[in-house]
């Protein structure tokens, strides 16, 4: 029996205007996998996701990956080559994946094959076509924006608190106008966003969540400036009353920023997809923990629901930190011996650019489909070949590392304040993955 994974993904703007719904794609692919004696094992969807972003930013591709090399999968189903990629680079990134994995796909309303050359030129041509329709989109949507910004017409039919479309133009929304007006004079007067909250709620009856009271009191479309173009919006504050609110406010946020110093911000990553863990305190006992905020998005659906404190990892990485430094000096002395050092990137994106420009003459009538094959297969083994004898890795230097390491480093290091044991890290640390079983894994700066 054939395993099937199904992957679905669209974009919010092209489920509006193409009727491409996630719930469609799954009745089709189901029905195929149905007809086909396949079983279905798995459905990965990314919802409001270009096909355009880098495939590392797609979580549900991601776990279908995973899925890939743990051997789950025989065959991916979509319904359209443009639902996998439209992107040339991200496409035979994925597919090299694929191949290492022994996965094959199958466009299910389209008709494609990897197996031969002549396949896969159709598959490259087909793509480089999507990735022109797609930049060619993007300019037509640039120039309709332009001209929307020269006539003061807004881009969108959503508009700030405390204004609403009348027409083609944006106006002050009479509801909420007198609380707007207030809410700014409030935080000018007292400089608490708090303050200004409970007065606003108490005395207008307008509930502004935290959130969405910092937006406005940094948002320029209060003085008129909105979508970069001046006199967009009829101002509540002046330009300088703007700046004065924003000095208050960084000034605020540095007093906070003093006691909420995250340790690894920045460095820790979730292991499952990739997100930037965000740090937070717990208010109980003041420990700063993190997680993935992947997990709390529904339409990202990441697995990690790990919360681990800072104290723990800090704990960690102390503890493993020497013998990380070994194993990568004891792997880079094998590499040296075993990899001639000899340096043939330039050879290598010479060789690529040439490759490139060959779909560029194909494309243009100036060469055969068979000249086409000829030197693209010729490029591809010239490439592969010395991609295999060039290190990929530079030499690595540990001579900073051996410095804040040297002596009683762990007793210097658990006497420096706060923001000199982050700096510390962000010396030594290129990146830390938490992962979902909580397992904690690090790359050294080296």
């Amino acid at each position: 029996m054939i395993r099937a994974a199904l992957y679905i993904r669209v974009s919010t703007e092209e489920q509006a205007r193409h009727g491409l719904s996630l719930g469609e794609q799954r009745v089709d692919l189901e029905a195929y996998a149905k007809a086909h004696g396949m079983v279905v094992v798995g459905v990965y969807e990314d919802a409001g996701i270009s096909a355009r972003k880098s495939y590392k930013r797609r979580p549900e591709l991601l776990r279908l990956l995973e899925d890939c090399r743990a051997k789950k999968v025989d065959v991916i189903l979509f319904i359209k080559l443009d639902r996998w990629f439209r992107n040339v680079g991200n496409y035979y990134a994925v597919q090299d994946i694929l191949d290492q994995c022994g996965v094959n796909w199958q466009a299910t309303k389209e008709d494609y094959e990897t197996q031969t050359a002549a396949g896969r030129l159709k598959v490259n041509i087909m793509l480089s076509v999507a990735q022109d329709e797609a930049d060619r989109a993007s300019e037509r949507i640039k120039f309709v924006f332009d001209g929307k910004r020269a006539r003061h017409e807004p881009l969108t039919g959503n508009t700030p608190t405390g204004y609403k479309l009348q027409g083609k133009s944006i106006v002050k929304d009479p509801e909420t106008e007198a609380a707007v007006a207030a809410f700014f004079r409030k935080y000018l007067a007292c400089g608490s966003v708090s303050e200004t909250q409970a007065y606003i709620l108490t005395e207008y009856g307008l509930r502004l969540e935290y959130q969405l009271a910092s937006k406005m009191l940094n948002s320029p479309v209060y003085y008129g400036h909105y979508y970069g173009v001046d006199g967009m919006t009829p101002p509540y504050i002046t330009k300088d009353e703007f700046d004065r609110i924003l000095s208050m406010r960084n000034h605020t946020v540095r007093k906070v920023m003093q006691n909420r110093i995250y340790l690894f911000s920045g460095l820790i990553v979730c292991g499952e997809c990739g997100a930037h863990l965000g740090g937070r305190t717990n208010m109980r006992n003041k420990v700063p923990l993190y997680n993935c905020p992947g997990h709390y998005i529904k339409r990202s659906g990441c697995p990690n629901k790990t919360n681990l404190s800072e104290r723990k990892i800090e704990a960690y990485i102390l503890d493993t930190l020497e013998l990380k430094v070994q194993q990568a000096k004891i792997s880079a002395e094998n590499r040296r011996q075993r990899v001639p050092q000899k340096n043939y990137r330039a050879e290598i994106s010479s060789l690529k650019a040439k490759q490139a420009k060959l779909k560029e003459l194909f494309l243009n009538d100036l060469i055969s489909i068979d000249e086409y094959k000829r030197d693209f297969e010729d490029f591809k083994a010239r490439i592969s070949d010395l991609e295999q004898r060039q290190s990929t890795v530079p030499e690595p230097n540990f001579t900073q590392l051996d410095q804040l390491l040297a002596g009683n480093w762990r007793e210097v290091y658990q006497d420096l304040p706060k923001d000199k044991k982050r700096d510390f890290w962000r010396i030594i640390m290129q990146e830390i993955r938490l992962y979902a079983d909580r397992h904690i894994e690090y790359d050294l700066r080296i």
